[in-house]
């Protein structure tokens, strides 16, 4: 079993994000606000979304029982063993 944690750059995460949308710009003014807010929310969201991941991931291999990293699904895993 992998007992690495798994790390997401946000601010990589969020640029390819809204690379992968089609955010459609015509040349009036409102139609590029409306993307830019359209792509700025977007952004934002998968950024905060992928730090999340990050605090979730952490908060999941904290092991204040053990001197090393473990997680708590490693930990019932290896209760289960015992049997």
């Amino acid at each position: 079993m992998n007992n690495q944690r798994l790390q997401i750059n946000p601010e990589q995460f969020a640029l390819n994000f809204i690379k992968s949308l089609n955010i459609q710009v015509s040349p009036e003014k409102a139609d590029i606000e409306a993307a830019s807010k359209e792509a700025l929310a977007a952004y934002l969201s998968a950024f905060y979304l992928a730090e999340r991941f990050n605090a979730t991931e952490n908060k999941f291999f904290e092991d204040p029982d053990q001197s090393g990293i473990r997680s708590s699904y490693q930990r019932i895993l290896s209760e289960l063993n015992k049997y």
